[in-house]
């Protein structure tokens, strides 16, 4: 909990070490900062990725001096991009990074490749952030978007990585992102989200006549990362 907006997420790594990653900080009073990460592949290097993710946002953070929260994300996702162009591993991760102004109940944004696209729930509708940016660590010299929306006083903010799609029907990517859109409207906690996604991948699972596939899945699949921020009428 930060000044009123509530952090939470479900983290399900496929192996000791994960390429999925989030984090999320209080700045001051006025702003606090997330991002969500998917770094390519598993095992060590992924996970290397990830723990310098971690040390390079706190030190940005650190040295940023509260002013033009706009600039802050696609600033984080350039300078994170050079960092994995430096390292000469062959890792690229989607990441999409966020701050909340507290004060203007504004979310300033940038994301790299982001897939799914963060949902956002509020006034009785569901509605993708608008945006898109080159994953991070592939191209060198990659500008990223300065993005922002206005957030009422009650909002879902939903975002998943891609292993929420091994669990939905469909054979298109536009399928099964609209049944997650589906899932998500139907959503008021990420446990609800949860049993959902866990019943339609079972049900996938067991070839049920109302979907189309038959694959062969476990109870919810890999690398599976789901984090919602809500706020701001949630009490500290």
């Amino acid at each position: 909990m930060i000044n009123g907006v509530y952090y939470d997420y479900i983290f399900a790594p496929s192996l000791y070490l994960s390429g999925d990653f989030l984090d999320y900080q209080r700045y001051n009073e006025r702003y606090s900062a997330f991002y969500f990460a998917d770094v390519s592949g598993h095992g060590a290097s992924s996970a290397f990725v990830t723990v310098l993710l971690k040390y390079l946002c706190n030190r940005w953070l650190s040295e940023w001096d509260g002013q033009q929260p706009e600039n802050l994300p696609p600033d984080w996702l350039k300078a994170m991009n050079r960092e994995l162009q430096g390292t000469d591993i062959g890792k690229h991760a989607t990441l999409f990074v966020g701050v909340i102004d507290h004060e203007a109940h504004t979310l300033h944004y940038s994301l790299g490749a982001q897939l799914p696209m963060p949902l956002l729930a509020a006034e009785g509708e569901l509605r993708r952030l608008e945006g898109e940016g080159m994953p991070v660590g592939l191209f060198p010299d990659v500008e990223y978007p300065s993005l922002s929306c206005a957030l009422p006083n009650k909002f879902r903010l939903w975002l998943c990585s891609d292993g929420v799609l091994e669990c939905l029907p469909g054979k298109t990517l536009d399928t099964r992102l609209k049944e997650l859109e589906q899932l998500v409207s139907e959503s008021v906690t990420l446990e609800q989200l949860r049993e959902r996604l866990a019943k339609t991948n079972a049900l996938l699972a067991e070839g049920d006549a109302e979907f189309d596939a038959n694959q062969e899945r476990d109870a919810l699949p890999d690398d599976l990362t789901i984090m919602m921020v809500s706020g701001f009428g949630h009490a500290d």
